[in-house]
Protein backbone atom coordinates (compact mmCIF):
# COMPACT_ATOMS: atom_id res chain seq x y z
CA UNK A 1 0.00 0.00 0.00
CA UNK A 2 2.76 2.46 0.69
CA UNK A 3 4.69 1.41 -2.75
CA UNK A 4 1.03 2.54 -4.50
CA UNK A 5 1.55 5.88 -2.28
CA UNK A 6 4.65 6.49 -3.57
CA UNK A 7 3.47 5.74 -6.82
CA UNK A 8 0.75 8.00 -6.78
CA UNK A 9 2.64 10.69 -5.25
CA UNK A 10 5.37 10.59 -8.48
CA UNK A 11 2.97 10.62 -10.87
CA UNK A 12 1.42 13.71 -9.70
CA UNK A 13 4.61 15.23 -8.86
CA UNK A 14 5.34 14.14 -12.66
CA UNK A 15 2.14 15.66 -13.65
CA UNK A 16 2.64 18.89 -12.56
CA UNK A 17 5.94 19.31 -13.37
CA UNK A 18 4.60 18.29 -17.09
CA UNK A 19 1.89 20.83 -17.08
CA UNK A 20 4.11 23.94 -15.82
CA UNK A 21 6.33 22.76 -18.76
CA UNK A 22 3.55 23.04 -21.14
CA UNK A 23 2.04 26.19 -19.51
CA UNK A 24 5.76 27.76 -19.85
CA UNK A 25 6.45 26.61 -23.21
CA UNK A 26 3.18 28.51 -24.29
CA UNK A 27 3.58 31.87 -22.43
CA UNK A 28 6.81 31.94 -23.94
CA UNK A 29 5.64 31.93 -27.75
CA UNK A 30 2.47 34.01 -26.16
CA UNK A 31 5.79 36.83 -25.66
CA UNK A 32 8.04 35.73 -28.33
CA UNK A 33 4.34 36.70 -30.74
CA UNK A 34 3.36 40.27 -28.48
CA UNK A 35 7.18 41.13 -28.89
CA UNK A 36 7.60 40.17 -32.63
CA UNK A 37 6.88 43.63 -34.28
CA UNK A 38 8.81 45.18 -31.38
CA UNK A 39 12.16 47.44 -32.57
CA UNK A 40 14.03 45.70 -29.92
CA UNK A 41 13.10 42.21 -29.37
CA UNK A 42 15.51 41.65 -26.71
CA UNK A 43 14.42 44.42 -24.52
CA UNK A 44 10.50 43.48 -25.13
CA UNK A 45 11.29 40.15 -24.03
CA UNK A 46 13.30 40.82 -21.30
CA UNK A 47 10.60 43.35 -19.85
CA UNK A 48 7.80 40.51 -20.14
CA UNK A 49 9.84 38.21 -18.44
CA UNK A 50 11.17 40.37 -15.30
CA UNK A 51 7.44 40.78 -14.44
CA UNK A 52 6.20 38.25 -12.29
CA UNK A 53 3.13 38.17 -13.61
CA UNK A 54 3.89 37.62 -17.13
CA UNK A 55 4.02 33.81 -16.45
CA UNK A 56 0.40 33.25 -15.83
CA UNK A 57 -0.21 36.29 -18.23
CA UNK A 58 -2.93 36.07 -20.69
CA UNK A 59 -2.34 38.05 -24.11
CA UNK A 60 -3.90 41.16 -22.76
CA UNK A 61 -2.12 41.22 -19.34
CA UNK A 62 1.28 40.80 -20.97
CA UNK A 63 -0.10 43.63 -23.44
CA UNK A 64 -0.68 45.75 -20.63
CA UNK A 65 2.68 44.67 -18.88
CA UNK A 66 4.40 46.27 -22.06
CA UNK A 67 2.36 49.27 -21.64
CA UNK A 68 3.74 49.82 -18.31
CA UNK A 69 7.02 49.93 -19.57
CA UNK A 70 6.55 51.85 -22.43
CA UNK A 71 4.99 54.65 -19.82
CA UNK A 72 7.87 54.24 -17.43
CA UNK A 73 10.40 54.70 -20.49
CA UNK A 74 7.81 58.06 -21.57
CA UNK A 75 8.20 59.45 -18.09
CA UNK A 76 11.88 59.03 -18.11
CA UNK A 77 11.95 60.68 -21.40
CA UNK A 78 9.52 63.58 -20.72
CA UNK A 79 11.83 64.31 -17.52
CA UNK A 80 15.15 64.16 -19.59
CA UNK A 81 13.35 66.57 -22.46
CA UNK A 82 12.43 69.21 -19.21
CA UNK A 83 15.89 69.19 -17.61
CA UNK A 84 17.29 69.94 -21.76
CA UNK A 85 14.66 72.48 -22.24
CA UNK A 86 15.82 74.15 -18.78
CA UNK A 87 19.77 73.78 -19.96
CA UNK A 88 18.79 75.27 -23.09
CA UNK A 89 16.11 77.75 -22.04
CA UNK A 90 17.99 80.92 -23.39
CA UNK A 91 17.70 79.03 -26.90
CA UNK A 92 14.54 80.05 -28.72
CA UNK A 93 15.39 77.43 -31.55
CA UNK A 94 16.59 74.54 -29.16
CA UNK A 95 13.32 75.47 -26.53
CA UNK A 96 10.94 75.49 -29.41
CA UNK A 97 12.22 72.02 -30.14
CA UNK A 98 12.40 70.50 -26.62
CA UNK A 99 8.62 72.01 -26.34
CA UNK A 100 7.66 69.56 -29.62
CA UNK A 101 9.37 66.55 -27.94
CA UNK A 102 7.75 67.02 -24.57
CA UNK A 103 4.76 67.24 -26.43
CA UNK A 104 5.07 64.44 -28.39
CA UNK A 105 5.71 62.39 -25.23
CA UNK A 106 2.97 63.71 -23.38
CA UNK A 107 0.10 62.65 -26.35
CA UNK A 108 2.36 59.07 -26.25
CA UNK A 109 1.62 59.14 -22.80
CA UNK A 110 -2.13 59.88 -22.77
CA UNK A 111 -2.30 57.53 -25.45
CA UNK A 112 -0.38 54.43 -23.31
CA UNK A 113 -3.09 55.55 -20.77
CA UNK A 114 -6.68 55.31 -23.29
CA UNK A 115 -5.09 52.41 -24.45
CA UNK A 116 -4.90 50.54 -21.03
CA UNK A 117 -8.33 51.35 -20.24
CA UNK A 118 -9.35 49.71 -23.24
CA UNK A 119 -7.76 46.83 -23.13
CA UNK A 120 -9.29 46.73 -19.84
CA UNK A 121 -12.79 47.64 -21.16
CA UNK A 122 -12.32 44.23 -23.49
CA UNK A 123 -12.30 47.22 -26.71
CA UNK A 124 -9.29 45.63 -28.19
CA UNK A 125 -9.84 47.48 -31.94
CA UNK A 126 -10.18 50.87 -30.40
CA UNK A 127 -6.93 49.71 -28.64
CA UNK A 128 -4.84 48.28 -31.82
CA UNK A 129 -5.89 51.94 -33.59
CA UNK A 130 -4.93 54.13 -30.64
CA UNK A 131 -1.97 52.95 -30.40
CA UNK A 132 -1.36 53.19 -33.98
CA UNK A 133 -2.53 56.77 -33.88
CA UNK A 134 -0.94 58.36 -30.56
CA UNK A 135 2.00 56.06 -29.58
CA UNK A 136 3.67 54.76 -33.37
CA UNK A 137 3.13 57.80 -34.96
CA UNK A 138 1.87 60.91 -32.52
CA UNK A 139 0.65 63.80 -34.37
CA UNK A 140 3.50 65.80 -32.66
CA UNK A 141 6.75 64.70 -32.60
CA UNK A 142 10.83 65.32 -31.68
CA UNK A 143 11.67 65.03 -35.48
CA UNK A 144 12.43 69.20 -34.94
CA UNK A 145 15.19 68.05 -32.41
CA UNK A 146 17.17 65.99 -35.14
CA UNK A 147 17.71 69.40 -36.47
CA UNK A 148 18.30 71.45 -33.73
CA UNK A 149 22.22 71.47 -32.22
CA UNK A 150 22.37 72.02 -28.59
Amino acid sequence: MEESSSIIAKLLLLTTLVTILVISRANEELMMQLCHNSDNLTLCLRSLRADPTAPKGDQVELARIILRCVNSHLITLTNNTSALAWKHRRSPKAASALKQCGLGYATAKRGVGKVDAQLIAGDYDKAAYDVSMTVEAPPVSCRACGDTEF
